[in-house]
């Protein structure tokens, strides 16, 4: 499937998918690729409906079982989400892309133990796929096996040391054992990578608090409410401020 890569793109591939359909109602990759766009534009109902459509033509299509259970997962229906997954794998079950999905909608349910058990099968069959040693890492982070979580974020990025997924899984941990110095330097590689990734302003910021450099985490903060969108959590948004106002930022000055 064509990957496109903007929302005007995603559009202009659901309006082709349509045109498709018009000529055959019956065309269920057609059906799942507009499921997938949907997808990607954050419409997840209507996604949802195009993968039943292509499900209902074709039972056994694994590509529409799992967008399906992407886009429940993406409204917070996990265990739906981990049905779909149940059935791909039951259609074929060497599948890393389907294991790996299926862990992280264990981990988002907080069962972390049965979510690592996907990761390793995923790895099993694939030594060389990051997404399944990211997944692995966050479980094994959400069990407090911080060293165990390491050594999976150095496995990825051993494979992508561009991978801010790792780095930023890795600064978790890293802060989560007290060795803020490295996590910071694992946020800095992952801003320089993408300086979209907000959140890590907040670790950052939260690390450098713990170090006691206090004016560092004010400009971390105060970075990260300059560039944080409208839209973005209002939680964060709100715990950023807080910590400014606790740190007295209004007698620190950015250099």
């Amino acid at each position: 499937m064509k990957n496109f890569q903007s929302p005007g793109r995603f559009e202009e591939a659901i309006r082709n998918y349509d045109k498709a359909l018009e000529l055959d109602p019956r065309d269920t990759i057609a059906w799942n690729n507009k499921g997938a766009a949907l997808l990607n534009l954050d419409r997840f109902e209507e996604a949802i409906h195009c993968c039943d459509k292509a499900l209902e033509l074709d039972p056994s299509y694994v590509a529409a079982w799992n967008n399906k259970a992407l886009s429940l997962g993406r409204l917070g229906r996990f265990e739906e989400a981990i049905r779909c997954y149940d059935k791909a794998l039951e259609l074929d079950s060497r599948d890393t892309i389907t294991l790996t999905n299926k862990g992280s909608a264990l981990h988002n349910l907080g069962r972390f133990e049965e979510a690592i058990h996907c990761c390793d099968k995923a790895l099993e069959l694939d030594p060389s796929y990051t997404a399944a040693w990211n997944n692995k890492a966050a479980s094994l982070d959400g069990l407090g096996r911080f060293e165990e979580a390491i050594h999976c974020c150095d496995k990825a990025l051993e494979l992508d040391p561009r991978d801010t997924i790792a780095l930023s899984n890795e600064a978790h941990s890293l802060g989560s054992l007290d060795r803020f110095e490295e996590a910071i330097r694992c946020c800095d590689k992952a801003l320089e990578l993408d300086p979209t990734l907000l959140e890590m302003l907040v670790t950052k910021a939260l690390c450098e608090e713990q170090l006691g450099c206090r004016q560092d985490a004010a400009r971390s903060y105060k970075q990260f409410l300059a560039l944080a969108p409208d839209q973005y959590a209002a939680q964060v948004v709100e715990f950023a401020h807080q910590r400014l106002r606790e740190l007295g930022s209004s007698e620190i000055t950015d250099s």
